[in-house]
């Protein structure tokens, strides 16, 4: 059992980005089969030589303009959870992190997220540090696909204070239909 989350992210990194630079190269995207041979390296490097992170989640936000104030009585904003991970500040200063998390969605359902982050850190030496960046992953949720696993790519935000770090992401309205996108998502990490 003390392996499981480390092996679980290995997994996912095998999966996901032996997919993506083969992909590129049968396009013919170099570019990208450069950033995916990066991306992977990373992933691998911080799997294994990482820092370990606790993971917790707590909170939702549902865009007012775009969900009814009747949808949004009946969703569920305390996205309670929990999580382990591994981050590493690499040469540049920046961070990579994977993780696996598992939280209660808008609709109570628990919501399984397993992924690769990268964030460019500003400030990173001072007692409060900010970075900015996206993270990669694979998630399963009863609403979209009826559990069936499905890739996604968000934009993450960070605020650091010592060993702390709270994070942001925005799920974006893909369709012009009502009560649907434009969700905040807050978790925090900290680090052993």
């Amino acid at each position: 059992m003390k392996h499981f989350p480390a092996r679980l992210l290995s997994t996912f990194a095998l999966l996901w980005l032996a997919l993506v630079p083969r992909a590129s190269w049968a396009l013919g995207l170099g570019g990208v089969s450069d950033w995916a041979q990066s991306t992977w390296n990373a992933a691998v490097s911080t799997t294994q030589t990482g820092q370990d992170d606790l993971y917790f989640s707590g909170y939702t936000w549902h865009d007012p303009g775009t969900y009814t104030a009747a949808k949004r009585a009946t969703l569920n904003k305390h996205a309670w959870g929990i999580g382990w991970g591994r981050h590493h500040i690499n040469a540049d200063g920046n961070e990579d992190m994977v993780y696996a998390m598992i939280f209660s969605d808008s609709h109570w359902n628990a919501e399984p997220v397993v992924g690769y982050a990268h964030q460019w850190m500003f400030n990173n030496d001072a007692p409060v540090g900010f970075g900015l960046g996206y993270t990669l992953a694979v998630t399963s949720r009863a609403d979209i696909f009826h559990n069936i696993p499905f890739p996604i790519a968000l934009p993450i935000a960070s605020i650091r204070f010592g060993r702390l770090s709270i994070y942001g992401t925005f799920i974006p309205k893909v369709n012009n239909k009502l009560n649907n996108g434009n969700v905040a998502f807050f978790f925090g990490r900290y680090e052993f």
